[in-house]
Parts: C-alpha cells; sequence; structure tokens
C-alpha cells in the first residue's frame, strides 16, 4: 500500500508537471532526460514545481544547470523551514515565499543588510556627524515607554500611506547596500508631500549613492549623513532625471533640485518620542535586521520571535543596528497588539507591498533597536 501511494503520489506529481511545462510555466525542465527531477520523489516533484513557478513569478534563470540545482537545494530547505515555522505556531507573523527564498541567509545578509560592512565596522561608524538642531523635546507630560500613562496628546493611529503621502515601496538590489539611501529618500519625498499637499515626488536615490561624500555608496550609510549632503549641495533632483543603477557611478551629475532641506533633526531614543515625530511625517531609522525569518516575512506583527530549523528563539535580532527603514505610521490590532509600520527597499514582493509591521512598545529603545538612532528631514 505505501509503494501503491508513492507511485500515485509521483504519478500526479509528474501529471501536473507536464501540464504546467505544455502551459510554457516551467522553463528549461526536461522530463524526458530526466536530468533534473532524477532521485526525486513525489513530494520532490511537488516541490520541483513550486520552485519553477517561483522562478517565472520573480523572473528568476541561472546559468547552468549545476546551479539551478544548487539553488533548489536551497529552495526547498528554506520552504521546509518556512513551513514547519507557520506549523509552529509560536510566531506574531507568517513567513512565505520572497524573492529571496533560493538565498542561504549568509548571502542574504551579504546582499542586502549592512551594504558589506562588518558588525565591527557598523558599530564603529554608527555615531555619524553632528547634526543641526536638538533631539526632539518630549510632549508635555509624556514619560518614557514603561510608563502606564496614556499618550493622549497624540493620534491613536497614523498612517501616512493612507494620506497618499508615501510612495510604493522600491528596490535597492541584490549589488548595492544603499538601505541607508532609499530611507533618506522615502522620508524625503514624504515630507515634501506633507508639505505641498501634493503627490510625494520620486526622488533620486542613485544621486545619493553616487555624490554623498559622507556615505559609502554602496558599502552602507546613515540617512543623517545623507540629509546633511542634500542641505549643503543645495536640494536633490527627481528619480527620472538620475534613475537607479544598483551600483555607485564614479562620477557624479548634476541636475535642478527639486526638493530643499532646511535641516533635520534626531528623535531621542525611546517609542514615545519616536511616535510624536512620526505623528508629525515618516522618519527614518536603524535596526537590526539579522534575524534569519526577516528573509521570509510575508505578513503579521513581527515581534522579534524565530522558529528556524527546528529551533524557536523569543528575542532573534540583537540591539545594535545593521539596516535602514522609513518608519510611516503605527497604529493597534483589534486585539491590542500596538505596532509600526515601515517601508523596506527589497520590492513589492517581499512583506506586504514592501512594508513591515513591527511591534511597538517593547524594549526602550524599540524592538530591534529601531527608537536608537531615528531622524526625519525638515523641507526648507
Amino acid at each position: 500500500m505505501a509503494a501503491m501511494r508513492l507511485s500515485s503520489s509521483r504519478a500526479l506529481a509528474l501529471l501536473s508537471l507536464l501540464l504546467l511545462a505544455a502551459a510554457g510555466s516551467i522553463p528549461s525542465l526536461s522530463l524526458a532526460s530526466g536530468a533534473f527531477d532524477h532521485g526525486l520523489d513525489g513530494e520532490g516533484l511537488l516541490m520541483l514545481g513550486r520552485f519553477h513557478r517561483w522562478m517565472t513569478a520573480h523572473g528568476r534563470s541561472y546559468s547552468t544547470m549545476e546551479e539551478k540545482l544548487h539553488r533548489f537545494g536551497i529552495y526547498r530547505s528554506n520552504m521546509e523551514a518556512i513551513e514547519a515555522a507557520n506549523k509552529d505556531g509560536r510566531m506574531s507573523y507568517q513567513l512565505g515565499e520572497t524573492p529571496f527564498t533560493d538565498l542561504t541567509h549568509e548571502e542574504f545578509k551579504a546582499m542586502y543588510v549592512s551594504g558589506g560592512l562588518s558588525e565591527e565596522e557598523m558599530i564603529t561608524t554608527r555615531a555619524g556627524p553632528v547634526h543641526e538642531g536638538g533631539d526632539l523635546p518630549p510632549a508635555a507630560g509624556e514619560e518614557p515607554p514603561h510608563s502606564t500613562k496614556n499618550l493622549t496628546a497624540l493620534p491613536a493611529s497614523v498612517d501616512w500611506r493612507m494620506m497618499g503621502a508615501v510612495t510604493p515601496a522600491k528596490d535597492q538590489g541584490s549589488s548595492c547596500g544603499a538601505c541607508w539611501a532609499f530611507a533618506a529618500v522615502a522620508t524625503m519625498e514624504s515630507a515634501q508631500a506633507i508639505r505641498t499637499g501634493l503627490a510625494p515626488p520620486l526622488l533620486s536615490e542613485q544621486q545619493l549613492v553616487d555624490c554623498d561624500g559622507y556615505d559609502q555608496g554602496c558599502r552602507g550609510g546613515w540617512p543623517s549623513t545623507a540629509f546633511q549632503w542634500v542641505i549643503q549641495s543645495g536640494g536633490i533632483t527627481w528619480a527620472l532625471y538620475y534613475p537607479y543603477t544598483g551600483w555607485k557611478s564614479d562620477q557624479c551629475r548634476r541636475f535642478n533640485p527639486l526638493v530643499r532641506l532646511r535641516s533635520y533633526q534626531f528623535v531621542s531614543s525611546d517609542e514615545v518620542s519616536l511616535m510624536q515625530a512620526v505623528a508629525q511625517q515618516p522618519v527614518a531609522v536603524t535596526v537590526n535586521f539579522n534575524d534569519p525569518c526577516l528573509q521570509h516575512y510575508y505578513y503579521g506583527v513581527y515581534d522579534g520571535s524565530c522558529f528556524w530549523s527546528g529551533v524557536y528563539v523569543s528575542r532573534s535580532c540583537q540591539m545594535w543596528t545593521n539596516h535602514v527603514i522609513a518608519i510611516v505610521g503605527y497604529g493597534a490590532k483589534p486585539d491590542g497588539t500596538k505596532y509600526w509600520i515601515a517601508k523596506n527597499s527589497w520590492g513589492q514582493n517581499w512583506g506586504e507591498n514592501g512594508f513591515i509591521y513591527l511591534h511597538r512598545r517593547s524594549p526602550a529603545t524599540g524592538l530591534c533597536g529601531l527608537a536608537s538612532q531615528a531622524c526625519y528631514p525638515i523641507i526648507l
């Protein structure tokens, strides 16, 4: 009976793959030669079909059959871990397929987190330059996040996307650690929209990558120094005039600026002050995104826990920071779970259309250190 069930499963899998192949949904697959599916059982063949559908959905192709086999092995391992994590049920969010499901976590970190800088480099360079102005003063009567007082001076929820002040999530690509530029640009776009009451302009991340001498281009940087460069250079231009390429050019091109800054402001390192700032406009924050589950985040409120490879960790991210995102709102779920709304720069096929919900009112400086070094631009 067991052999019969396996045979039936394999037959159904082969039938499914043949139908997909006939529809042109499975690129570079030769069932006749058995070059790719040799030795796979029914479950493996079904996973192979999922892999090819994932390849099609994300425009992925590989130069050799050996590379394709290698990536399929990683994809399969990741999908098994994703399904086990969702089945475990202890996490407050769900994992799923993302554009990074064929990458090991070490490969993913090297491509998308910290711009190639080591943990030591990130820690030693995080101080940045002296900024203009002072920390955002606390609201009257407000206390740190551990206070039991109600935050009556602030809106219960804010979502700048719903007010038309946030552009869609963009994609920094795998070859350039420019999250700092994307977060800085996201907050400048929103600040301009809030200031003018018009739709947010699409500004140029590439201009920062090429021209900002305070930061390290594709090797990483900080929103505060990006703002400083925009102030001193006289402004930042349209993305249409200076489109993103995914690498740093040796030449800095000059265009008439579209948005100018008067200054920028750091926020005190606590979540109440961050709420006060986000109620005014989106804010750039640094976070720790080392958690392997974040590579596969799909939807829900991320609470810092992770079940991966059979191990559950309740605090999977650290407090030192290696990634930059833009906080574009905050709120609470019907069950009372408080969250931040963050815009990332890993494309719209990651997370909730490129956004992630992060648990609010966690440690004093925020989950994964997100309130430890926050700042926002002030439009001229």
